[in-house]
């Protein structure tokens, strides 16, 4: 990450692509089933990473878009 803590470069194999670290607008819980009937909460998310394919990194600490499957 750069000195800002918020962006950075996220490396595979040869190719690099611009990251940042956003703040969602509200946690989102995440579950996790083994039975298909009883759900058991896994954690609380309140950030995400970007990352793109151009140089570009956002400018925002926070991402107002939501989230999608």
């Amino acid at each position: 990450f750069a000195e800002d803590e918020r962006g950075g470069a996220l490396v595979i194999g040869n190719d690099c692509f611009p990251a940042s670290l956003l703040d969602l607008l509200a946690v989102v819980e995440s579950f996790k089933t083994y039975d298909d009937s009883a759900l058991l909460k896994t954690a609380d998310i309140g950030q995400m990473i970007m990352v793109g394919e151009s140089d570009i990194v956002a400018d925002v600490m926070e991402y107002r878009h939501g989230l999608t499957p």
